[in-house]
């Protein structure tokens, strides 16, 4: 049954096909939230991204710097755009270097979903690929580039049905988008966004940190409107770091940090 529906989802895809459930809805080799190990290990996770308030919103766009590093098995770096509803749903999207998950170091592009069929899990399953799409989740991404995660891009690469979810099917409440760093409690932390950590004010000929750019939400009429109400999250190890935005609103600001740390 084909419908056609609002472009909610600029973050991930438009949902333009109602499909069939399967019952397979979150496989064994999906993961708990958070996490890529089993839960036998501990885990350091942290993040530096900005959260914004309720507020209703049909989708959301924005330009994420890509970025490579050789990092260890037992280590994860990611930059992701997250939209989530109040009923505890999320797609999420973005980058991802996860030797663990992949077997190597390489960026990856990766989304994943969680709704009332899959609710404590990052599902990697259910995602619909275009037959003969360009890019796809675990598709490898050059250094350098710039991922711009919205509809008119990623909609060419398939989408979510959507029976996966229920208020997440017709609009979005919250976003979430930075970068996240997760490591074994044994191991140092790797680098976030490009290795250089975030600050306010850098000085002439000093390296500049990870950029997310052109970061708006998309209105119900179409139309991007900026960002004026948010929080941010910063988690207790002091390698990661949030920039304040370069203008009046939230439309662009810097990200990451240094490897090299441990949970103390």
């Amino acid at each position: 049954m084909d419908i056609k529906m609002s472009c909610f989802a600029t973050v991930v895809l438009c949902f333009t096909k109602l499909l069939e459930y399967k019952q397979e809805s979150c496989p064994a080799s999906n993961v708990p939230l958070g996490t890529s190990y089993s839960d036998a290990d501990g885990i350091v996770e942290t993040r530096a991204a900005y959260f914004t308030t309720n507020h209703d919103f049909t989708g959301f766009i924005a330009s994420l710097t890509v970025h490579n590093h050789d990092i260890k098995k037992g280590q994860m770096t990611n930059s992701y755009i997250s939209i989530q509803s109040n009923a505890n749903e999320e797609i999420s999207a973005g980058w991802v270097v996860d030797p663990w998950k992949y077997g190597d170091s390489r960026t990856r592009f990766f989304t994943y979903w969680r709704g009332f069929k899959c609710p404590n899990s990052e599902c990697h399953n259910e995602f619909v690929p275009k037959e003969g799409s360009y890019l796809a989740p675990g598709y490898i991404l050059d250094s350098g580039n710039h991922l711009t995660i919205n509809a008119a891009y990623l909609s060419e690469i398939g989408y979510y049905p959507k029976s996966l979810f229920t208020q997440l099917a017709v609009q979005a409440n919250h976003a979430e988008f930075g970068g996240s760093v997760q490591f074994l409690d044994y191991m140092t932390g790797p680098p976030m966004g490009n290795g250089v950590i975030a600050e306010d004010n850098i000085p002439p000929g000093k390296p500049t940190p990870a950029m997310m750019t052109d970061v708006y939400y998309v209105r119900p009429d179409g139309k991007f409107d900026s960002i004026k109400t948010y929080t941010y999250k910063i988690g207790k190890i002091n390698c990661y770091s949030l920039g304040k935005s370069t203008v009046n609103d939230l439309d662009r600001f810097a990200y990451g940090g240094v490897a090299g740390c441990n949970r103390a």
